[in-house]
């Protein structure tokens, strides 16, 4: 089964209305008329859950409609793949590439790269930094695939 690594920004604008939900709904629909497994980090999850608050906080949604929400996304039929000492030295090297202080793209380019599958993303800097580094599997949300 194809697989597909997406990044918690895309599948938050399934619950948030962002400039770019239109493209994930699509996107994510498509993934599943074609049977591709949507792979995720275990970081993915308290990823979504602080966009959430983060939303709420903002007055984008009601406390209720985020916890209607974070059900939701967690109904989205995504695979969490625990990371493994050895996902987590490639995420350092990642981040040390990406010249990121912080490791958490990485946790997701580490686990698209040890599973062959595509990375996508709705950080266009992200997708920039990392194609510069040779990563042409690192997608953003709204290109064509290939």
């Amino acid at each position: 089964m194809a697989q597909v690594v997406i990044d918690a920004n895309v599948a938050v604008a399934l619950a948030i209305n962002l400039p770019y939900s239109e493209l994930a709904e699509r996107r994510i629909t498509s993934w599943r008329e074609q049977e591709i497994e949507i792979v995720v980090p275990g970081l993915w999850r308290y990823e979504v859950v602080s966009a959430l608050r983060k939303a709420i906080v903002a007055g984008w949604l009601s406390p209720s409609d985020g916890i209607a929400a974070l059900e939701d996304l967690f109904r989205l039929g995504v695979r969490e793949v625990e990371a493994s000492l050895e996902t987590h030295r490639l995420a350092l090297s990642w981040a040390a590439r990406l010249k990121q202080t912080v490791a958490y793209d990485a946790q997701y380019l580490a686990l698209a790269e040890q599973i062959g599958a595509e990375f996508w993303t709705a950080d266009r800097a992200l997708v920039n930094n990392a194609r510069q580094t040779g990563a042409a599997w690192v997608r953003w949300i709204g290109e064509k695939e290939t």
